[in-house]
């Protein structure tokens, strides 16, 4: 169809721009060695930006949202007390991230530090206490009830091959499992105060835009414009065909700026850059990208 085309049947010019962003970031995935998949929906206009959307990808640490989620809801129906003290014992702890693994034993952080800390430095030792307290099982179930079929936690932190729920799931994914689809789904909830309640989505927006690690999402944003996410690096759980152990980066949030305010998920695996560092080719890539989308619903 031509442009007059368009004109004459009344459709406003616009409608061909959601393609035209979604050319730019199939080009720039085009270098990208590994997989990646893309989700975004503006949240004024519903517009969306799908790029294999519907793909499983290991979650990394992304999963802990979904953690933080079963604690608020539990806090809300009375199961949890946000000012519960956890003892941390040194068989607790667990090494990645975070800072409790360093700490001494017999500290007692509330359950509300917990979420702080899993959310904002990704403390492995703390998300592994919230989902000893909540139950995995129990995250999966509200996951579930929020329409998010394809995303599952499997386990704590640091127990490859030891997993509380779908075992055969687990091999492949590790700690979790989504898709971009769903995370833009659960993000767009906190956004729009629909996730337990308007108070308790606003609490977890604020814990998620203290994120710390900013290597993907916000790398290239202008000044001024508001992440809350959760990021999530990890490994492969086996080797390809060529003995190579790939890695799995991934990053979902809400962007707002001036001119607009998004949903975002980007997620990558069989990554071949092997670097940890913030020039891995899935950040920079992924940060193109949330720059292209920003770009896109500002105009």
């Amino acid at each position: 169809m031509t442009l007059l085309s368009l004109v004459l049947l009344g459709q406003p010019l616009a409608a061909a721009e959601p393609d035209a962003v979604t050319t730019r970031i199939h080009a720039r995935l085009a270098s990208f060695k590994g997989v990646m998949g893309v989700a975004a929906k503006e949240l004024s206009t519903g517009e969306e930006v799908m790029i294999d959307a519907d793909t499983h990808f290991p979650t990394a640490s992304v999963i802990k949202v979904a953690v933080m989620l079963e604690v608020f809801h539990q806090i809300a129906e009375g199961k949890l007390s946000r000012d519960r003290e956890v003892a941390l014992p040194e068989a607790a702890k667990v090494g990645g991230s975070g800072v409790l693994q360093r700490l001494h034993p017999g500290l007692r952080p509330t359950v509300m530090d917990l979420v702080e800390l899993m959310i904002t430095l990704s403390d492995n030792t703390a998300t592994n206490l919230l989902v000893e307290l909540v139950g995995t099982q129990r995250v999966d179930d509200r996951l579930a009830a929020y329409g998010l079929k394809d995303t599952l936690l499997f386990r704590p932190t640091f127990r490859d091959g030891h997993a509380d729920v779908r075992p055969e799931l687990e091999k492949e994914f590790g700690l979790g499992m989504s898709t971009p689809r769903d995370m833009v789904r659960l993000m767009e909830k906190i956004a729009r105060g629909e996730a337990v309640s308007p108070e308790a989505s606003a609490e977890m927006a604020k814990i998620l835009g203290a994120q710390l690690y900013e290597e993907m999402i916000p790398r290239n944003l202008p000044a001024g414009v508001s992440v809350s996410h959760k990021t999530g690096m990890d490994e492969e759980k086996s080797a390809g065909r060529d003995g190579v152990l790939r890695q799995v980066r991934a990053d979902v949030g809400i962007v707002e700026g001036p001119r607009t305010r998004f949903a975002i998920a980007i997620f990558a695996r069989q990554i071949e850059d092997q670097r940890w560092s913030v020039d891995n080719a899935a950040y920079v890539s992924g940060g193109e990208i949330a720059r292209l989308l920003y770009d896109h619903f500002s105009r």
